[in-house]
């Protein structure tokens, strides 16, 4: 079940999830996750993009179950794209140089686009 603030759309193979939410807990983070999994095992979802518009914090935990996903879907040459990142999460992905692993597009129909 997604955490209060959270909600996802399938078209095809892409789910769009929508974290409406300031900050992002790691529990919050894991349950997404878990969603998704789901939707790639059971509804045929391969691509997913993270609309983080409304993020301003999230916990480094966060990447670390982003990254763990990611592994997960690259046997289905699944990708992740992050749309609409704040400057805050946005140099937080630049630091680690996550920005190279993760597609990060200004708005969801250019990540579609890509995927």
């Amino acid at each position: 079940m997604l955490p209060d603030g959270f909600d996802m759309e399938q078209t095809g193979q892409i789910v769009t999830a929508h974290l409406r939410r300031a900050e992002v807990a790691h529990n919050d983070m894991q349950a997404l996750v878990q969603e998704c999994t789901e939707k790639m095992r059971y509804d045929n979802a391969q691509n997913f993009i993270f609309d983080l518009e409304q993020v301003e914090f999230l916990a480094s935990a966060c990447i670390g179950a982003m990254v763990e996903f990611l592994q997960e879907i690259e046997h289905c040459r699944g990708r992740i794209a992050l749309v609409h990142c704040q400057e805050n999460v946005s140099f937080l992905f630049k630091v680690t140089r996550l920005d190279q692993v993760f597609g990060m597009f200004d708005d969801i129909e250019e990540a579609i686009n890509s995927l």
